[in-house]
Protein backbone atom coordinates (compact mmCIF):
# COMPACT_ATOMS: atom_id res chain seq x y z
CA UNK A 1 0.00 0.00 0.00
CA UNK A 2 1.27 3.33 -0.74
CA UNK A 3 0.75 6.00 1.41
CA UNK A 4 -1.06 9.08 -0.22
CA UNK A 5 1.08 12.44 0.13
CA UNK A 6 -0.56 15.06 -2.10
CA UNK A 7 2.39 16.19 -3.04
CA UNK A 8 3.96 13.61 -4.67
CA UNK A 9 0.82 13.24 -6.32
CA UNK A 10 0.55 16.54 -7.53
CA UNK A 11 4.18 16.17 -9.26
CA UNK A 12 3.12 12.67 -10.74
CA UNK A 13 -0.35 14.15 -12.30
CA UNK A 14 1.66 17.19 -13.93
CA UNK A 15 4.39 15.10 -14.94
CA UNK A 16 1.88 13.09 -16.46
CA UNK A 17 0.14 15.51 -18.00
CA UNK A 18 2.19 18.29 -18.98
CA UNK A 19 5.52 15.84 -19.51
CA UNK A 20 3.14 14.73 -22.63
CA UNK A 21 3.26 18.05 -24.29
CA UNK A 22 5.00 21.07 -25.00
CA UNK A 23 4.55 23.36 -21.94
CA UNK A 24 5.77 26.83 -20.31
CA UNK A 25 5.43 27.19 -16.75
CA UNK A 26 4.12 30.22 -15.63
CA UNK A 27 6.23 32.56 -13.63
CA UNK A 28 5.17 33.68 -10.13
CA UNK A 29 2.92 35.79 -8.53
CA UNK A 30 0.28 36.90 -6.50
CA UNK A 31 -1.41 33.65 -7.17
CA UNK A 32 1.56 32.11 -6.76
CA UNK A 33 1.24 31.55 -2.88
CA UNK A 34 -1.22 33.11 -0.61
CA UNK A 35 -2.70 32.64 2.83
CA UNK A 36 -6.17 32.30 5.36
CA UNK A 37 -6.96 34.43 6.78
CA UNK A 38 -3.85 36.66 6.68
CA UNK A 39 -3.38 35.97 10.24
CA UNK A 40 -3.10 33.76 11.64
CA UNK A 41 -2.29 31.71 8.55
CA UNK A 42 -4.61 28.10 9.37
CA UNK A 43 -4.62 27.69 5.33
CA UNK A 44 -1.32 27.79 2.91
CA UNK A 45 -2.31 28.05 -0.71
CA UNK A 46 0.55 27.24 -3.51
CA UNK A 47 -0.47 27.23 -6.91
CA UNK A 48 1.19 26.35 -10.12
CA UNK A 49 0.61 27.35 -13.65
CA UNK A 50 1.43 25.89 -17.19
CA UNK A 51 0.31 26.55 -20.60
CA UNK A 52 -0.09 23.36 -22.73
CA UNK A 53 0.41 23.80 -26.89
CA UNK A 54 -2.28 22.53 -28.70
CA UNK A 55 -4.78 21.99 -25.79
CA UNK A 56 -4.55 25.09 -23.29
CA UNK A 57 -3.56 25.85 -19.30
CA UNK A 58 -3.31 22.80 -16.75
CA UNK A 59 -3.00 24.38 -12.81
CA UNK A 60 -2.12 22.80 -9.72
CA UNK A 61 -3.11 23.88 -6.01
CA UNK A 62 -2.30 22.19 -2.93
CA UNK A 63 -3.48 23.80 0.65
CA UNK A 64 -2.10 22.69 3.77
CA UNK A 65 -5.14 24.10 6.30
CA UNK A 66 -5.78 22.92 10.27
CA UNK A 67 -5.93 19.49 12.00
CA UNK A 68 -3.64 18.14 8.81
CA UNK A 69 -6.33 18.68 6.47
CA UNK A 70 -4.63 18.89 3.12
CA UNK A 71 -6.14 19.59 -0.40
CA UNK A 72 -5.03 19.22 -3.98
CA UNK A 73 -6.95 20.63 -6.79
CA UNK A 74 -5.50 19.76 -10.20
CA UNK A 75 -7.65 21.69 -13.21
CA UNK A 76 -7.46 21.05 -16.71
CA UNK A 77 -8.81 23.85 -19.02
CA UNK A 78 -8.91 22.88 -22.84
CA UNK A 79 -8.54 26.40 -23.93
CA UNK A 80 -7.63 25.95 -27.60
CA UNK A 81 -11.01 24.39 -28.60
CA UNK A 82 -9.82 20.55 -28.47
CA UNK A 83 -13.12 17.92 -28.62
CA UNK A 84 -12.33 16.97 -24.69
CA UNK A 85 -13.80 17.86 -21.70
CA UNK A 86 -12.59 20.15 -18.86
CA UNK A 87 -11.15 18.29 -15.76
CA UNK A 88 -11.02 18.96 -12.52
CA UNK A 89 -9.66 16.60 -10.17
CA UNK A 90 -10.06 17.37 -6.47
CA UNK A 91 -8.90 15.27 -3.55
CA UNK A 92 -8.51 16.25 -0.09
CA UNK A 93 -6.76 14.31 2.79
CA UNK A 94 -7.73 14.44 6.65
CA UNK A 95 -6.78 12.27 9.20
CA UNK A 96 -7.24 8.58 7.62
CA UNK A 97 -10.43 9.70 5.52
CA UNK A 98 -9.90 10.21 1.84
CA UNK A 99 -12.80 12.19 -0.50
CA UNK A 100 -10.99 11.93 -4.49
CA UNK A 101 -13.13 13.22 -7.39
CA UNK A 102 -12.51 13.01 -10.97
CA UNK A 103 -14.67 15.58 -12.87
CA UNK A 104 -15.25 15.73 -16.33
CA UNK A 105 -17.78 18.60 -17.84
CA UNK A 106 -18.04 17.98 -20.84
CA UNK A 107 -18.90 21.52 -22.79
CA UNK A 108 -17.89 20.47 -26.31
CA UNK A 109 -20.54 21.00 -29.05
CA UNK A 110 -20.48 16.98 -30.01
CA UNK A 111 -21.86 14.19 -28.73
CA UNK A 112 -17.97 12.42 -27.62
CA UNK A 113 -17.87 8.59 -26.27
CA UNK A 114 -14.32 9.35 -24.67
CA UNK A 115 -13.94 5.52 -24.49
CA UNK A 116 -11.03 5.81 -23.05
CA UNK A 117 -12.20 7.76 -20.34
CA UNK A 118 -15.28 5.36 -19.46
CA UNK A 119 -13.07 2.49 -19.25
CA UNK A 120 -10.89 4.02 -16.61
CA UNK A 121 -14.93 4.71 -14.69
CA UNK A 122 -15.63 0.83 -15.43
CA UNK A 123 -12.60 -0.03 -13.89
CA UNK A 124 -12.60 2.01 -10.49
CA UNK A 125 -16.73 2.56 -10.80
CA UNK A 126 -16.60 -0.32 -7.47
CA UNK A 127 -14.67 1.79 -5.17
CA UNK A 128 -17.07 3.68 -2.20
CA UNK A 129 -19.07 6.80 -3.19
CA UNK A 130 -18.54 9.67 -1.78
CA UNK A 131 -22.26 10.69 -0.45
CA UNK A 132 -21.70 14.44 -1.59
CA UNK A 133 -24.28 17.84 -1.01
CA UNK A 134 -26.47 18.53 -4.16
CA UNK A 135 -24.97 21.13 -6.33
CA UNK A 136 -25.83 22.58 -9.62
CA UNK A 137 -22.68 21.37 -11.01
CA UNK A 138 -23.10 17.69 -9.99
CA UNK A 139 -25.86 17.06 -12.59
CA UNK A 140 -23.77 18.41 -15.63
CA UNK A 141 -20.76 15.83 -14.76
CA UNK A 142 -19.83 13.34 -17.70
CA UNK A 143 -20.97 10.06 -16.77
CA UNK A 144 -17.19 8.94 -17.23
CA UNK A 145 -16.62 10.93 -13.50
CA UNK A 146 -15.67 9.08 -10.71
CA UNK A 147 -16.71 10.86 -7.25
CA UNK A 148 -15.31 8.07 -4.44
CA UNK A 149 -13.35 8.04 -1.23
CA UNK A 150 -11.92 5.66 1.23
CA UNK A 151 -9.85 5.05 4.28
CA UNK A 152 -6.06 4.37 4.01
CA UNK A 153 -6.85 0.55 2.81
CA UNK A 154 -8.18 2.31 -0.34
CA UNK A 155 -4.52 4.55 -1.14
CA UNK A 156 -3.01 2.70 -3.55
CA UNK A 157 -6.39 2.16 -5.53
CA UNK A 158 -7.19 5.94 -5.34
CA UNK A 159 -4.07 7.17 -6.75
CA UNK A 160 -4.42 4.40 -9.53
CA UNK A 161 -7.28 5.89 -10.79
CA UNK A 162 -6.49 9.72 -10.50
CA UNK A 163 -3.32 8.53 -12.48
CA UNK A 164 -5.00 6.28 -15.26
CA UNK A 165 -7.68 9.02 -15.18
CA UNK A 166 -4.89 11.34 -16.80
CA UNK A 167 -3.22 8.99 -18.89
CA UNK A 168 -6.74 8.08 -20.29
CA UNK A 169 -7.33 12.12 -20.55
CA UNK A 170 -4.00 12.72 -22.39
CA UNK A 171 -4.68 9.76 -25.17
CA UNK A 172 -8.25 11.61 -25.99
CA UNK A 173 -6.26 15.33 -25.95
CA UNK A 174 -3.75 13.88 -28.29
CA UNK A 175 -6.54 12.75 -30.87
CA UNK A 176 -8.78 15.16 -30.13
CA UNK A 177 -10.25 18.06 -32.90
CA UNK A 178 -10.09 21.54 -32.36
CA UNK A 179 -13.27 23.05 -33.03
CA UNK A 180 -14.05 27.03 -31.92
CA UNK A 181 -17.68 25.78 -31.52
CA UNK A 182 -15.96 24.58 -28.31
CA UNK A 183 -15.01 27.59 -26.81
CA UNK A 184 -18.47 28.85 -26.53
CA UNK A 185 -19.90 26.36 -24.12
CA UNK A 186 -16.39 25.99 -22.18
CA UNK A 187 -17.37 29.84 -21.69
CA UNK A 188 -20.55 29.18 -20.51
CA UNK A 189 -19.78 26.92 -18.07
CA UNK A 190 -16.96 28.84 -17.05
CA UNK A 191 -19.95 31.65 -16.00
CA UNK A 192 -21.43 29.45 -13.99
CA UNK A 193 -18.90 27.99 -12.18
CA UNK A 194 -18.21 31.86 -11.00
CA UNK A 195 -21.74 32.81 -10.68
CA UNK A 196 -23.72 30.05 -9.58
CA UNK A 197 -21.08 28.41 -7.30
CA UNK A 198 -18.30 26.39 -7.55
CA UNK A 199 -16.10 24.36 -5.17
CA UNK A 200 -13.54 26.99 -4.21
CA UNK A 201 -15.77 29.85 -3.96
CA UNK A 202 -16.53 30.30 -0.48
CA UNK A 203 -12.77 29.98 0.44
CA UNK A 204 -11.52 31.97 -2.27
CA UNK A 205 -14.26 34.85 -1.96
CA UNK A 206 -12.68 35.55 1.49
CA UNK A 207 -9.11 35.61 0.61
CA UNK A 208 -9.55 37.93 -2.68
CA UNK A 209 -12.95 39.54 -2.29
CA UNK A 210 -15.60 38.69 -5.04
CA UNK A 211 -14.30 40.38 -8.01
CA UNK A 212 -11.01 39.27 -7.09
CA UNK A 213 -12.00 35.68 -6.90
CA UNK A 214 -13.64 36.33 -10.03
CA UNK A 215 -10.47 37.11 -11.37
CA UNK A 216 -8.56 34.08 -9.95
CA UNK A 217 -10.84 31.61 -11.64
CA UNK A 218 -10.46 33.43 -15.01
CA UNK A 219 -6.76 33.79 -14.75
CA UNK A 220 -5.52 30.23 -13.05
CA UNK A 221 -8.62 28.22 -13.03
CA UNK A 222 -10.36 28.17 -16.27
CA UNK A 223 -8.24 30.61 -18.36
CA UNK A 224 -8.70 31.16 -22.04
CA UNK A 225 -5.57 32.88 -24.06
CA UNK A 226 -6.80 36.17 -23.71
CA UNK A 227 -6.77 35.78 -19.66
CA UNK A 228 -2.91 34.28 -19.17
Amino acid sequence: MRNMKLTELRDDITKGFVGDFQNEKINQDQYSTFYYPKWPKFMKFSVDRYKVAGFGHYMTMHTKGPFGMELLTTAFMPGEGGSVPFLLIDIMTVGKKRTVFVEYYDCTSDDNEYKELMTVHQKYCDLPEYDEKPKWYVGERHAASLIKCGGEAEDTKLQDMVNESVKAYVKDVKSADIKEDNLSGLIKFRDRMIYEGNPSSAVLSKVFGEEGAETFFKKCVMPLKEDM
